[in-house]
């Protein structure tokens, strides 16, 4: 059901808090309206934020506009009105921004003195203006353009150091504006990505639900996953990209992004998925290439992500783990980290810092025994819970395709390549400190080539893979 054509700041806002149970004595969000027409709220937001000075409108020089409406136009007189409005843009080449050393240093010192951070557009701009806002110790107000990624409502930006792409704490926006109007007007291309990144919530919890159980995460929180849960089953079984609930994909999205922020981990919408993503990104930066919209590539990830679960079920099934033989210490682990790296960083510099993140992860596990104890002997049971979680791989691929978004490794832009997908999956536990399938498997001797074909082919089976 569509929600009314006006707009409430009080009410949208004591929803979401409601829902997801947002700390105000943690988080400085204040200020949450998604809802056609959002954008008018912006001149309250800012006159509410009780400052003066210079306040830096972020974007990345992509027009943005809603029929005859310059949206950018119209952002930049309403905060005219309030502050010394300063137009930045940190990049030459339009919708182009990669948030390295040079991009985030180089924003930080245009920015400096400013009172106020205004980020206007997708995930990446956002990010930016997150850690604007961290650094400078002044409020950022965020408006949304798009449904492409889950990251506009959380505190945290995904920073590349080094070639090495890492979450990083930063800081809550006070106001959050989703206008549904300007984001029905945004690219296909961003929707599909963003279905994509919803889509993790099919699989990601089940990787946070086996972390939990083995002592490898915090306490698991079954009533946020329930809440972004629900937003996400309005999005099943869309026929087509312009029957999609848009107002379902912002509320998933939305509350994906709450529920990390107030659980404190990325873990509740981030699994192997997630990992798949990143090590796609890493790969095409050390190549000096492309690579596909985030959200794009979770999506195809999902399909796997599921097709991985449904594999490993089987495998606990047909034989338990030998706990004996899983809390061992696998020998030449540092080696086998910084060997699996090689083919993209000669230099090792990512290697060795991936053997540490590896080495850390270790470190905990060794301590896990007791948990892994019953984990095995409670299987039946764990495994329902498991089931519970996921989505059968043939069902999200199902989905992602009705939409014309990509469900294969071949089918993004630009393709990945049969051997690149390969390496991807060999290194999936080698990368960092967060415990996920991949390292349960890994530990428990069964992370080898046939096991890796047998999930690829499950995953073609079900409509994706390479």
């Amino acid at each position: 059901m569509s929600r009314p054509q006006t707009v409430g700041a009080t009410t949208d806002t004591a929803r979401y808090v409601a829902q997801i149970g947002i700390d105000h004595a943690a988080s400085t969000l204040r200020t949450l309206v998604s809802a056609p027409g959002a954008l008018a709220e912006l001149n309250s937001v800012l006159a509410e934020l009780d400052a003066s000075g210079t306040a830096v409108i972020l974007h990345d020089g992509t027009p943005i506009s809603v029929g005859s409406r310059d949206v950018l136009a119209e952002i930049e007189s309403t905060v005219a009105r309030h502050f010394t409005a300063m137009v930045s843009v940190p990049n030459h080449r339009h919708g182009t921004v990669v948030l390295d050393e040079t991009t985030v240093d180089g924003s930080t010192a245009a920015s400096a003195g400013c009172a106020a951070i205004v980020a206007v557009g997708g995930g990446t701009i956002v990010d930016l203006g997150k850690v604007l806002s961290h650094r400078h110790g002044v409020p950022l107000v965020v408006i949304q353009t798009c449904a492409s990624v889950n990251g506009f409502s959380d505190p945290l930006s995904v920073l590349v150091r080094s070639g090495t792409k890492s979450t990083v704490p930063t800081a809550w926006p006070v106001a959050l504006l989703i206008d549904h109007d300007v984001v029905a007007h945004a690219p296909a291309a961003l929707t599909r990505a963003g279905f994509g990144d919803a889509a993790a919530i099919w699989c990601a919890p089940a990787d946070w639900y086996l972390a939990c159980t083995l002592g490898m995460d915090t306490e698991f929180d079954s009533d946020v996953l329930a809440v972004i849960g629900a937003a996400a089953e309005r999005l099943r079984d869309a026929p087509s990209l312009t029957e999609l609930d848009l107002e379902a994909l912002l509320d998933t999205l939305t509350y994906g992004g709450l529920g990390i922020g107030v659980t404190g981990t990325t873990a509740v919408v981030s699994g192997c998925e997630h990992l798949i993503s990143h090590l796609i990104d890493m790969a095409a930066v050390a190549r000096g290439t492309d690579h596909d919209l985030h959200g794009a590539q979770v999506g195809v990830a999902a399909v796997i992500s599921a097709a991985l679960w449904e594999s490993a079920i089987e495998s606990f099934d047909a034989l338990a783990i030998d706990v004996d033989d899983a809390v061992t210490p696998i020998p030449d682990l540092e080696s086998s980290v910084i060997g699996a790296w090689e083919s993209i960083d000669p230099s090792g510099r990512v290697g060795e810092a991936c053997a540490r993140n590896v080495a850390t992860k270790m470190a905990r596990w060794s301590s896990a025994r007791s948990e892994l104890d019953d984990f095995v002997a409670n299987w039946p049971d764990h495994r329902r819970a498991l089931v519970a979680l996921l989505r059968p791989a043939a069902d999200i691929a199902a989905d992602l395709a009705a939409i014309g978004a990509p469900t294969r490794f071949s089918q993004l832009t630009p393709p990945v390549d049969r051997e690149t997908v390969r390496w991807i999956m060999r290194t999936l536990p080698l990368m960092r400190d967060r415990f996920t399938l991949c390292d349960a498997l890994l530990v428990s001797g069964r992370w080898t080539d046939e096991f890796i074909d047998r999930v690829l082919d499950r995953a073609a089976e079900s409509g994706g893979g390479l």
